[in-house]
Order: structure tokens, then C-alpha cells, then sequence
């Protein structure tokens, strides 16, 4: 008696789960240029944190008090979930965000090209991440790329965001008007 074995439903079934899985991956770490694209831990670690705060400029390094606790606090921030907006920081934005007594705004500055894992192409070899947290675009908790000084598209959208400033105000790094 031969007993070979025949093709099931069920072995079919996983055969084709596991081909489109690994098509739908594919084809979104290929859109993303981001084969880590699913990931949503952001650990980079900035050379300095330049805040714009009602005008006036600190610039923070590695070593500086309350440097480690807030980059910890931000980074928590952007491993959380996220919304793409097709809103893009213009130049005078940008200048806005810098020289604005109306405004609170945090610009993480890297030595090494940083990327946020997400859906979306965009936020990939960063030079500079910008939090505004007071002013302009705050309330709807965006961040803005740059990358070799220009904004890139688009901008993420974080709920946690209040924790990045209420973090800045309760250090005393800047506090609100």
C-alpha cells in the first residue's frame, strides 16, 4: 500500500500566508529603502541639542546637566507611535523656529545620519531632528527633518510630545512666557 503523502487546504493555506507576508515586506522595505522599516525604537544619541527659547540660544552637550535625562525623554517620545503629515517645514519656518521670542523649539543636531523607522521614506539620513514645543505647529506635536540644511518632506506626528516639554520646563533648560 502506498501511503504518499497529498497536498491539503491547510499546508496550501500557510504556503500562501507566508509568501504574501513576505511580499507585503518586501515591497515596503523596498518603497522605504527601510528594511527595518516595522521598527518603532528610536535610540540615536545627538551631538548637541541647540534650544531656541523665546528668542535666546543654549546649545546642550553630552555632559551638559539634564543632557542624558532629556535625550532619554525624546527618544522615548519618538519610539512611540506615529502619524506621516505631508506638512514640510519651510525656510522661514526654519528661521522662525530660531530667532521667534513666540516660540520653544528643540533642534537635536548628529554627527552620524539618523533614521526613523516608519512606512514612510522620508525621515531617513537626518542630520537634525526639530521638536517645536512652544509656537508654531506645537499643538499638533510635529517634528521636522533637515538633512545637509535643507527641511526634508513631510513631518511625524507624536501624542507624547507634551512630556518633551514639560521635561524642558520642569529642568529649568526653558521655560514658558
Amino acid at each position: 500500500m502506498d501511503k504518499s503523502s497529498s497536498p491539503s487546504l491547510v499546508s496550501l493555506g500557510l504556503t500562501a500566508l507566508v509568501i504574501t507576508a513576505a511580499l507585503v515586506y518586501g515591497f515596503i522595505a523596498l518603497s522605504t529603502e527601510d528594511p527595518l522599516w516595522f521598527t518603532t525604537t528610536f535610540d540615536a544619541y545627538p551631538e548637541a541639542i541647540d534650544v531656541h527659547c523665546y528668542g535666546g540660544h543654549t546649545t546642550m552637550r553630552p555632559g551638559d546637566d539634564d543632557f542624558d535625562e532629556l535625550v532619554a525623554v525624546i527618544n522615548e517620545t519618538l519610539s512611540g507611535s506615529k502619524n506621516y503629515d505631508p506638512l514640510t517645514m519651510s525656510v522661514e519656518t526654519y528661521e522662525y523656529y530660531l530667532t521667534s521670542e513666540a516660540v520653544m523649539a528643540l533642534e537635536l543636531v548628529y554627527s552620524q545620519k539618523v533614521r526613523i523607522h516608519s512606512f514612510y521614506r522620508f525621515f531617513s539620513n537626518l542630520d537634525s531632528i526639530v521638536i517645536p514645543l512652544d509656537g508654531r505647529h506645537a499643538a499638533s506635536n510635529a517634528i521636522f527633518g533637515r538633512a545637509n540644511n535643507l527641511s526634508t518632506s513631510g513631518s511625524l506626528h507624536y501624542a507624547g510630545m507634551p512630556a518633551v516639554r514639560a521635561f524642558v520646563e520642569s529642568s529649568g533648560i526653558c521655560q514658558a512666557k
